[in-house]
């Protein structure tokens, strides 16, 4: 007869933020006050540094789609382009751009949208709940795509 071994719990091997207030001896909220430098709530100084080294201790970064959905938007700057641009004037621009939003914790993604025109380009961009869509070639988006977004 063949036996099958027992199986173990799954671990969660992604840690929460759960798992950062229980570590730091706080509540869910206050480690959100802190990993999201909330000035609303007064939080004292070790305080702070428990959350910071228990989320560091643990590994853990905040998901970014869990953000998205609370926020209703992602820290996206999306830029679609009919087609790649290459180039040496594109990349400077590009990357400088990148630098300036990377400052205020926003990511630009460079969205492909071969094809895509009008309302079903604002859909396909909509998907994504970008915070702003910096549309180099507006001629591709209608009067009613613009009302997706």
């Amino acid at each position: 007869m063949v036996q099958i071994p027992k199986q173990q719990p799954a671990q969660r091997s992604v840690p929460t933020s759960a798992d950062v207030a229980r570590l730091a001896g706080v509540s869910r909220a206050t480690v959100s006050y802190v990993l999201n430098n909330t000035s609303a709530v007064r939080i004292s100084e070790p305080t702070r540094r428990r959350v910071h080294e228990a989320a560091r201790e643990l590994g853990y970064v905040p998901h970014a789609a869990a953000r998205s959905l609370r926020a209703g938007h992602s820290r996206m700057v999306l830029m679609p382009t009919p087609e790649i641009p290459m180039g040496p004037l594109f990349s400077r621009f590009f990357n400088e751009l990148q630098w300036a939003l990377s400052r205020f914790d926003y990511t630009v993604v460079q969205y492909a949208s071969l094809g895509l025109t009008g309302e079903d380009a604002a859909r396909a961009w909509a998907e994504l709940r970008p915070v702003a869509v910096l549309a180099p070639d507006a001629s591709a988006l209608n009067p009613r795509g613009v009302t997706v977004l």
